[in-house]
C-alpha cells in the first residue's frame, strides 16, 4: 500500500517501513503520556505518605488501584522499576531508597523550598529571643532610623549549611513529638567502629549545642504499660543515617499484615526521666551514666580572662580568684570529654586546677 503526502513544494512517498514508523512514534508517545500519569500518581502518592516515603509493594498496590480508575491498564514489577528510574535519571527528583526496620522503602527527598522556608523561621525565631534578651525587641517600631533588627544583628547558624539536612530532620522529630509518635532510625556512635544500630525511642526534645542538632529521646523498652525505660539517651543528628526516621510501628497481635504506630504521653514521660533539670549541670548535652557533678577549677591567663569574665562557661560559673595576671573560674558540671574540648580551645590559657 502506498501513502502520498502533499507538500507546499513536493509530493512525498510514503513506504510502508516510513509508516510503520510512524505509529511506532505515536505508540511511544502515548506510551510517555501514560507514563507521565503513572509517575504523577506515584508521586502524589508519596507525597501523601508519612516521611514522603513507601515500600515497593505500597506503590505498587496504590498504583495498580488508580490506574484503572485513569483507564489505564495495571502495571507489573518490572514497569514500576523503570518508573521509579525515570524519576530519578530523568526527572531529576531526589528519590532515595532507604532500609528502615529490615523494610526496603523509597522516600522522596524535597526539601529546598521547605528548608528554605524553615530555616528563616528558624532564625527569625532565634533574632527574636536574641532581641529580647537585650531589651530591643520593639527595636522596629520605637526607631526612628531605617535600618531594621535584622540589619544590625547578625549571626552564624552553621548547622544550617548541610544543605539543610538536619534542619528538615528536626522538623520530622519535632512533629513526631508533637504527635506523641515513638520513631526509629539507623545510628552509628561516633566513638565506636560498630556498625549502625536500629534505635526505637520516644522523642523528646530538639537540642542545638556547638553547631550541632542533638535528638534527646528514650529507649523502647517492650509493648508493655511501662514500655520506655528511665535513662534519656542522646543522638546526634549527622550520626543518624541519611538523617532519615520513620514511625515506630508494631505488627498487629492478631496476625494479619496490619501494623500499628507506637504512641507515648510525652509530657509525662520526660517528667518520669527528669527532662526539666537533665542538662542543669551538664557542660554541653553529654554525661556519663551515674555520674555526679563536681566543682571544677580553671585558671585563666591573658586573652581568655577578659573572654570568660565577659562570657558564661556554665551557668554555675564563678570567680573564685581574680587577680591582675590571672583568674580562677569554678564550675559545678559533669566530668565529660567536653571539658576536654573547652580546654583545648583555651590552650595554655585555660588550665585546670585544684
Amino acid at each position: 500500500m502506498f501513502f502520498f503526502f502533499q507538500d507546499s513544494k513536493a509530493e512525498k512517498k510514503i513506504t510502508p517501513q516510513y509508516y510503520y514508523g510512524i505509529k511506532t512514534y505515536i505508540r511511544r508517545m502515548f506510551q510517555l503520556t501514560a507514563q507521565s500519569q503513572r509517575v504523577q500518581v506515584l508521586l502524589q502518592f508519596l507525597r501523601g505518605q508519612a516521611n514522603k516515603r513507601a515500600t515497593f509493594l505500597e506503590i505498587l498496590t496504590h498504583l495498580n488501584e488508580q490506574l484503572p480508575l485513569l483507564e489505564q491498564k495495571k502495571i507489573s514489577r518490572r514497569t514500576l522499576e523503570g518508573d521509579l528510574q525515570f524519576i530519578r535519571e530523568d526527572l531529576g527528583l531526589n528519590l532515595k531508597h532507604v532500609n528502615i526496620s529490615r523494610k526496603h522503602s523509597y522516600q522522596l527527598m524535597e526539601i529546598d523550598g521547605i528548608q528554605a522556608e524553615l530555616k528563616q523561621d528558624v532564625e527569625s525565631l532565634m533574632l527574636h529571643q536574641l532581641a529580647k534578651n537585650l531589651g530591643l525587641e520593639h527595636y522596629p517600631e520605637n526607631s526612628a532610623a531605617s535600618s531594621t533588627l535584622e540589619s544590625v544583628l547578625s549571626f552564624s547558624f552553621s548547622a544550617l549549611d548541610d544543605g539543610g539536612k538536619a534542619m528538615n530532620l528536626a522538623k520530622d522529630i519535632v512533629q513526631s513529638i508533637f504527635e506523641q509518635e515513638a520513631i526509629q532510625f539507623w545510628y552509628k556512635p561516633i566513638h565506636t567502629t560498630y556498625r549502625s544500630k536500629l534505635q526505637i525511642v520516644a522523642p523528646l526534645q530538639v537540642k542545638f549545642y556547638d553547631g550541632r542538632f542533638y535528638l534527646v529521646a528514650v529507649d523502647y523498652k517492650d509493648n508493655s504499660e511501662d514500655q520506655f525505660k528511665r535513662t534519656i539517651k542522646i543522638f546526634a543528628f549527622d550520626m543518624i543515617e541519611d538523617y532519615v526516621i520513620a514511625p515506630a510501628q508494631l505488627e498487629s497481635e492478631e496476625g494479619n499484615s496490619s501494623v500499628r504506630t507506637i504512641h507515648f504521653h510525652h509530657a509525662d514521660l520526660a517528667h518520669k526521666v527528669g527532662l526539666k533539670d537533665y542538662f542543669k549541670h551538664c557542660l554541653g548535652v553529654a554525661r556519663f551514666k551515674d555520674s555526679e557533678p563536681e566543682y571544677i577549677r580553671i585558671k585563666f591567663t591573658d586573652w581568655a580572662m577578659s573572654y570568660v569574665r565577659e562570657r558564661l562557661l556554665h551557668r554555675s560559673q564563678r570567680i573564685v580568684v581574680d587577680h591582675p595576671n590571672y583568674m580562677v573560674a569554678e564550675l559545678y558540671i559533669y566530668r565529660t570529654y567536653e571539658l576536654d574540648m573547652l580546654l583545648a580551645r583555651f590552650r595554655e590559657f585555660g588550665v585546670e586546677v585544684k
